[in-house]
């Protein structure tokens, strides 16, 4: 806190004149009224611009002018238009806006006045502005009974003693935004070179001394570090203080802000790897397989500057995993692909990387031919005699990048056996075999018969496919123990008879030895009870057709007449759901859902039917949309409003408890 004391330079002139009527005194008002002093006080050498201004006093030496000293006065102190003393304006050009009043007691006194209110304030914020010079004047005085003004005054000294502080800086950043790492400029906008500043920054947790002294600007580049302090933001508000200091006298403090940003180049790291989840294959192929090779993949993620990992994305054959380790479906797509992974941190920001591998195709084996047949020994001909079986054999295996294994091998075994033994290879060429009426090296008996089973085989898989050769064919054979009879064939299975040729009959065989009971189609879907459908998929409308209506049983005895259940379509418009349990009827039940065109009502849309000794009778089934109040012994509450609900339901309301009334009755009373 600082005082400055200042004597003034005087001077009156008329409001209509710019000569001084005085000039070293300055009056007020009028000693004859026709004219009106202004009075003028100039401090000169008073240069309190942008000081913080918390006390005036003026002392005040009055000569012996107007009253006495037993009266008070008003003093109208006014801006001056001219700062110090010029010699061209008239005493009206000198008045400026009015400051305030203050009363004294002027009249050969010497007297100091400290001022206070709107007066102070107003004059503070006049010198603050860096004036030095003041007016006394009334535009409307009033004269008294001795002639001259009630508020005639006329002084001869003043000085003026200025209570001050020095102005506190108010700094700015000559950017609004921008990213960390980069400069920006902080003003202190100072009041007086001879200020210094300590600059600090708060920019969440996070606050330390920018520079110290400095003048009127800093050039400042906050730290990227400082974006640990917004882990799940990407901007953040930072505040700048400026502490002004006069030497090392600290005057205030003021502050600005700026928003700082976590630059775009800010992102979360990323890694990741991949290999074979199956480390057999890539060891064998040197690649990846289609179908067969799966992905062990593990990501390696970081937030950035503070920030966390809040997500993992991983896209592979166009399934998308979710954790940061996992392994994949198998691959099933053949070529190039892209396994991409993006990681998001708690900033919303992303890294992506992406790994192009190579899929080799493939698929399963192929074995698009196999047969087998007695032939001559030479394999060149079939004969149904011979002891010799001739094969033809085709298929193909994947390559794999020329890495894939592929073989052939027969085997044979007697039919009523069990356990298959090897007859030998067929040679591959390249990645498929291709062999018609290759001779087995092994004699097969005629009077047996043979299963001839392929397994075709790659590194993955393998495929079978098996056929049978029959004994030699002969007209009729007797199986040794008397107990079997073939036809067409060696007879080879005891107490049954085999067929080697087809067989025809001139008379149906019966449902219960085999057959059908039938001669055609026809008869036969009916004797068996199967329904004729077009086509060979299940598609299309399906017609059932009974003696009564269109129905189907859900029991597997067709002719059970007690305890039925039956789906029906049992009118034009209405399809029902029934079940009963006697042959006449009686005690059935149905549920009936029936159109709009067979029932108008909504009630009855849906309807629930009842038999008893074979007489019907109509059970509604209740829903929301019915007109009419559902029964209380039907589940609902008999009524379409909720007052007739409680009434019906024994509920009423009392403004006091009744002393008695129905058992079973609930009674609702406010409290």
């Amino acid at each position: 806190m600082a005082t400055a004391t200042y004597s003034a330079s005087l001077r009156t002139r008329k409001y209509t004149s710019s000569g001084n009527y005085k000039s070293s005194a300055a009056s007020q008002e009028f000693y004859e009224n026709s004219y009106n002093f202004v009075g003028i006080i100039s401090f000169t050498g008073m240069n309190l611009t942008n000081k913080v201004i918390s006390g005036i006093s003026l002392t005040i030496t009055s000569a012996k002018a107007g009253f006495g000293a037993g009266h008070t006065k008003t003093v109208y102190m006014r801006k001056a238009k001219y700062q110090n003393v010029t010699t061209d304006a008239t005493g009206g050009n000198y008045v400026g806006d009015a400051l305030g009043t203050f009363t004294g007691s002027f009249y050969g006194n010497t007297t100091s006045y400290n001022l206070s209110g709107t007066l102070l304030t107003n004059m503070a914020a006049y010198i603050a502005a860096g004036n030095n010079t003041f007016t006394i004047y009334n535009p409307s005085p009033s004269a008294s009974y001795e002639g001259y003004s009630n508020n005639y005054l006329q002084w001869s000294d003043v000085t003026i003693t200025v209570t001050y502080t020095e102005g506190v800086s108010n700094p700015s950043a000559n950017k609004t935004s921008l990213d960390l790492g980069t400069s920006f400029t902080i003003s202190t906008n100072r009041l007086n070179t001879a200020a210094t500043h300590t600059l600090l920054y708060v920019f969440g947790n996070a606050s330390d001394i920018i520079a110290e002294n400095v003048g009127d600007s800093y050039m400042w580049t906050p730290p990227l570090s400082l974006a640990a302090q917004i882990p799940n933001a990407t901007a953040g508000i930072c505040t700048i203080y400026c502490y002004t200091y006069y030497g090392t006298t600290f005057t205030g403090s003021s502050s600005c802000t700026v928003t700082l940003n976590v630059p775009s180049t800010v992102t979360p790291s990323l890694s990741f790897t991949m290999d074979e989840a199956n480390s057999n294959i890539y060891t064998k192929f040197g690649c990846y397989v289609r179908t067969r090779s799966q992905l062990n993949i593990s990501i390696t993620a970081s937030g950035n500057q503070g920030s966390t990992i809040s997500s993992y994305r991983t896209t592979v054959n166009g399934t998308t995993y979710t954790t940061s380790s996992f392994t994949t479906s198998y691959l099933n797509t053949a070529g190039e692909n892209t396994v991409t992974v993006t990681v998001t941190d708690s900033r919303g920001r992303t890294a992506t990387l992406s790994n192009t591998i190579t899929v080799a195709d493939y698929s399963p084996p192929s074995l698009t031919k196999f047969s087998a047949e007695r032939s001559n020994s030479s394999g060149s001909a079939a004969q149904t005699d011979g002891f010799n079986v001739r094969v033809s054999v085709a298929g193909t295996v994947s390559p794999v990048g020329n890495k894939n294994n592929i073989s052939c091998t027969i085997y044979y075994k007697l039919t009523s056996a069990t356990a298959w033994t090897s007859a030998g290879t067929i040679t591959p060429s390249g990645y498929s075999v291709n062999a018609t009426n290759q001779v087995l090296a092994q004699t097969f008996a005629v009077l047996s018969s043979y299963d001839i089973k392929v397994r075709f085989q790659d590194y993955f898989y393998y495929v079978e496919q098996s056929v049978s050769i029959g004994t030699k064919q002969v007209i009729m054979d007797f199986l040794h123990d008397g107990k079997g009879i073939a036809f067409g064939k060696v007879a080879e299975s005891s107490e049954h008879v085999e067929f080697g040729w087809p067989l025809i009959l001139s008379t149906p065989l019966a449902i219960e030895y085999g057959g059908t009971g039938a001669t055609n189609a026809t008869l036969a879907r009916y004797y068996l009870g199967a329904v004729a459908k077009t086509g060979d998929t299940l598609t299309g409308n399906l017609s059932i057709q009974s003696s009564l209506y269109p129905s189907v049983y859900l029991l597997p005895t067709y002719n059970n007449t007690t305890n039925r259940t039956v789906f029906e379509g049992s009118y034009i418009g209405a399809s029902s759901f029934a079940a009963w349990e006697d042959s006449s009827g009686n005690n059935r039940r149905m549920l009936e859902v029936r159109t709009k065109s067979y029932e108008s009502s909504l009630d009855n849309a849906v309807m629930l039917r009842v038999a008893d000794n074979g007489a019907w009778s109509n059970f509604r089934v209740f829903h929301a949309g019915m007109v009419t109040g559902v029964p209380v012994n039907k589940g609902g509450t008999g009524a379409t409003t909720a007052k007739a609900a409680l009434s019906n339901l024994g509920i009423f309301y009392s403004a006091t408890l009744p002393s008695s009334g129905t058992d079973g009755q609930i009674c609702l009373v406010p409290v």
